[in-house]
């Protein structure tokens, strides 16, 4: 008896509005269809705390691993991410503080390190930059980006990065963090939701990065200029994903759900011309790998 392929999802937005209510159906529909396993995308401290909850729930009440996160803060949120308040100025000899032991405010970085803990959380991100919406600063965005990275670095957590219109502020990033750093070892990186040029694609795999693709590869126009260039990429660097509820590409409906991830994967294997077992073989060993799942 021969199964059917299956396939990792490795992005969703579960904790959106589309899905909040209804969000243990969702998950049911992408497992009976054929993905298995499925990443929910932390952009934030308070998703990322409600992605644990949801993945440990699911764990709680079917005993199965489908459901796993990360944990991270969004470019897009960077300017909400906090460091540690200064140290207090010097006392003069015979002063004392007013208070002994004041209470410290957590730091994101605390956080986030609390809740990688979890047996669930496997990866720091979304992190990044972008350039395109600037919903935060440049400056606040690198901030973010570097602290994370330096965090997956300590941890050895890989990392799932979003990227708009900043491929070489990226890369430069990378390079300093890791260069602050000589004797700890990059760990895996994926950039995620990948609408870049060839030559960026190129220069994330030749650099051993992995790149997520969404149903944007489904789409007529849009999806033409990444369909030109995937076939230069290696098929061990590939993951697929939807973005659920964005990056909609299905006929009658603007959103898309994680039970989409099946259709990524059989547009990318027609586009490779290679049969859609492959394709979805290759792209779940690539995550389960990447990620560390069980």
């Amino acid at each position: 008896m021969t199964t059917n392929p299956t396939v990792v999802d490795i992005g969703i937005n579960l904790t959106n509005k589309a899905f909040r209510k209804h969000w243990k159906a969702v998950v049911q529909r992408a497992i009976d269809g054929g993905v298995t396993k499925i990443l929910l995308t932390g952009t934030s401290i308070q998703s990322s705390k409600a992605n644990l909850t949801m993945a440990q729930e699911w764990f709680e009440e079917t005993g199965q691993k489908n459901l796993y996160t990360t944990v991270g803060i969004h470019p897009h949120d960077a300017k909400t991410w906090q460091d540690p308040p200064p140290p207090p100025a010097s006392l003069e000899d015979g002063e004392s503080s007013s208070s002994e032991d004041p209470k410290k405010p957590i730091t994101t970085l605390e956080e986030m390190r609390e809740m990688l803990k979890h047996p669930l959380a496997v990866a720091v991100g979304e992190c990044g930059l972008d350039y395109n919406r600037n919903f935060s600063s440049p400056a606040s965005q690198v901030h973010a980006f570097q602290e994370q990275l330096q965090l997956a670095m300590q941890l050895q957590k890989p990392v799932f990065v979003h990227e708009r219109e900043a491929h070489a502020d990226l890369i430069r990033v990378i390079d300093q963090v890791k260069a602050g750093l000589p004797d700890v070892e990059l760990p895996p990186i994926v950039v995620h939701c990948f609408t870049g040029t060839k030559a960026e694609a190129l220069e994330y795999v030749q650099r051993g990065y992995y790149i997520g693709f969404t149903g944007t590869i489904c789409k007529k126009e849009r999806g033409k200029p990444l369909r030109e260039l995937i076939p230069s990429l290696p098929l061990d660097k590939l993951m697929v994903e939807t973005d659920a509820p964005f990056m909609g590409f299905k006929k009658g409906r603007r959103s898309s759900e994680p039970a989409d991830c099946v259709d990524v994967a059989r547009k990318l294997a027609e586009t490779l011309e290679i049969p859609f077992e492959t394709v979805a073989t290759a792209t779940t060993v690539n995550a389960t790998t990447f990620f560390g799942l069980d």
